[in-house]
């Protein structure tokens, strides 16, 4: 298993933080968005928020998968 910090910096993570940041900010900022189009963003925001935390999850679980036995390492 990679070390916490090598995850914090990676790619991958930096990427899926943004998106997370990005969805928060559309779920409760909507810019001049009413009615059912602010509802709209809102779903939206919040599946992706969602849909970004499980990519990030599965991508993590297929490199740790795919990654040699820790005895194994160089």
């Amino acid at each position: 298993m990679r070390s916490f910090l090598i995850r914090l910096s990676s790619r991958k993570f930096l990427t899926a933080l943004l998106v997370q940041a990005a969805s928060v900010a559309a779920v409760f900022w909507p810019q001049e968005a009413q009615g059912l189009e602010a509802a709209a963003v809102r779903i939206a925001g919040l599946l992706t928020l969602l849909l970004a935390a499980l990519g990030y999850g599965h991508i993590e679980a297929a490199v740790d998968q795919s990654a040699p036995p820790p005895d194994q390492q160089p």
